[in-house]
């Protein structure tokens, strides 16, 4: 008895490990882990590959003064997957590292197709590490690539204006319900008194002027309309200027 009940005992260990080889061929591998995530250098290129039904995870860091959008492009995107007809891959970035909870994370938009995926219609901080993981709906294959988009700032590092002085500034537009392009600044006044601001754009902008440095505040814009060649006079909520030596917060949307 005890010869018979081996012999079963090697022939069914035996018959687990070629189901479990070809299980992890049928699925594929991913890269990288929620703790030891594959790190995305800005502006190069990366082959990256995820396996069907999980995640693969990268992480970048922004410059001391690299806040705004970012653009997450993925070109030679083939998905694999002989069981589902969602052929697609679904890609999510957070802040904290390690395994995501719902506060830290914002859902991307699906790729179906090569496309592009944007990373940033909150516009992401200076000198931080970002974290993003894919999801593979089938087995797949692509290579990404990682670069500044075209706002600037962000509401914990807006760009300093100069009063008096022009700055050459950029926004991004979107033509999606879920992304609209912003930017953040912040500038001192010297006196109590009006500001104008004065813009060359040749498309349409808006802006918004707030008191606070969380860009929350009653908005303190008079005669500043969404425009080409955008300009408004800021005079305070009270409609007798804005406070002396005080910092205020322009978003340009």
């Amino acid at each position: 008895m005890k010869k018979i009940f081996y012999s079963l005992l090697i022939i069914i260990f035996s018959f687990s490990c070629s189901v479990e080889v070809e299980e992890s061929d049928e699925y594929g591998t991913g890269e990288g882990s929620p703790t030891s995530p594959v790190v995305i250098a800005i502006g190069t290129t990366h082959s990256g590959k995820v396996a069907k039904w999980d995640y693969s995870y990268y992480s970048f860091t922004t410059s001391s003064t690299g806040a705004g959008t970012y653009e997450l492009a993925f070109t030679s995107l083939a998905i694999s997957d002989s069981w589902s007809s969602s052929k697609s891959i679904g890609i999510e970035a957070y802040t904290v590292q390690g395994s995501p909870n719902t506060s830290s994370v914002d859902t991307m938009e699906s790729l179906i197709a090569d496309g592009t995926a944007y990373f940033g219609y909150k516009n992401v901080n200076a000198n931080t590490t970002y974290y993003i993981r894919i999801y593979g709906y089938g087995k797949g294959t692509y290579t990404l690539a990682l670069s500044k988009g075209g706002s600037e700032g962000s509401v914990v590092n807006p760009v300093e204006l100069t009063l008096g002085t022009a700055h050459a500034g950029t926004v991004e537009g979107y033509e999606s319900y879920y992304l609209h392009g912003n930017s953040f600044y912040k500038f001192t006044t010297s006196d109590a008194d009006n500001y104008t601001l004065t813009m060359t754009n040749s498309d349409s902008l808006d802006c918004y002027l707030y008191s606070n440095s969380n860009f929350s505040s009653s908005s303190l814009v008079n005669g500043c309309t969404e425009s080409a060649n955008l300009s408004g006079t800021f005079n305070g909520s009270s409609g007798t200027g804005l406070s002396a030596s005080t910092t205020y917060y322009l978003e340009i949307e």
